[in-house]
């Protein structure tokens, strides 16, 4: 993957998406005619398809397989896939390829994360108040939610995978909230074609070289730099924004069964592809700075920019 670099845009928009059309005429209006762009929302957040030159397949056919994976795979939805797995936690249970597909990527991530990374913490979600879809009114916290807490055993341990069926151990529950966004997005972006981005709510793939040449233009938290990104990632995790209560928030530390108490207080990590980007942005907010140097310096990350508890940025860039 080529190291980014940062882009000369003065007077670029800088919006609450990560990238868009206003960024795309800051780059060079010269291109606003190719650039295929489209915009809506899934999985309560804002999802963009961008080409240059026409997409190897419609927008509107994207979307609506992103539309059916919600439906497929949302745990807020009892008649789901995964609803119906977490139901018959302890008895085997004839899966979907896709189903498969995120069972064994979530394997591989909860052994790459050395465990930070856990897609079994239904429990834990639901019991720190994370019950209906967000955003959402909390019930007053429980006060006795340490108290009822405990360790998530690793997903080797809970989680058991063949080729078309699968069991969970009783009394567990899978949740893809920290891991199925980049996969998709990556996915999203091969389909499109070979120069495109996809952005589903910040978790962002991109391909080929970009509206100018150089790669697609993306704007990298906190400060807003914007960054030239060919064939790579970037995702962005955190416990600023869903959160509620006093502590409560939806990063779970699988080693104490609660939402983490870091000194990070957010990651946004750049990588050679969305999904590795994703569950490193989570791994190293849950595990704090002391993963840091650990995650950050991996082959496959390409920068990592954290926000620490007392809002003071620091950056760790690996060396090539």
């Amino acid at each position: 993957m080529r190291k980014p670099s940062a882009s000369d845009l003065a007077g670029s928009s800088q919006t609450s998406t990560l990238f868009g059309v206003d960024t795309y005429k800051a780059v060079d209006r010269r291109t606003e005619g190719f650039v295929h762009h489209y915009e809506t929302s899934v999985f309560t957040c804002t999802v963009e398809f961008s080409t240059l030159g026409k997409p190897n397949i419609s927008f509107a056919e994207l979307e609506k397989y992103l539309r059916d994976l919600d439906r497929q795979f949302s745990r807020f939805r009892p008649d789901s896939e995964v609803s119906l797995f977490n139901s018959r936690a302890g008895a085997w249970m004839e899966i979907s390829p896709l189903l498969r597909a995120l069972l064994r990527h979530s394997l591989q991530v909860a052994v790459a994360s050395r465990g930070l990374v856990n897609v079994a913490v239904l429990g834990s979600l639901l019991n720190a108040g994370y019950r209906r879809s967000w955003p959402f009114t909390p019930a007053t916290s429980d006060p006795d939610m340490a108290a009822s807490s405990a360790p998530v055993p690793p997903l080797t341990a809970v989680l058991e995978l063949q080729d078309t069926r699968a069991r969970l151990m009783p009394g567990f529950g899978v949740d893809f909230g920290a891991v199925a966004k980049g996969l998709w997005a990556d996915e999203i972006a091969g389909r499109l074609g070979p120069n495109s981005a996809c952005n589903l709510g910040g978790d962002i793939a991109c391909r080929g070289s970009g509206p100018r040449g150089d790669g697609w233009p993306v704007t990298f938290p906190p400060d807003d730099m914007i960054f030239s990104v060919e064939d790579g990632g970037i995702a962005t995790s955190g416990t600023e924004k869903r959160c509620w209560g006093s502590r409560s928030h939806h990063l779970i530390d699988p080693r104490t069964g609660l939402p983490c108490i870091s000194d990070l207080t957010r990651a946004t990590v750049l990588a050679n592809c969305a999904s590795t980007a994703d569950w490193v942005a989570s791994a190293v907010v849950i595990g704090g700075s002391t993963t840091l140097k650990t995650l950050g310096s991996r082959k496959d990350v390409v920068r990592c920019e954290v926000a620490n508890i007392a809002m003071a940025a620091e950056s760790l860039e690996s060396q090539e």
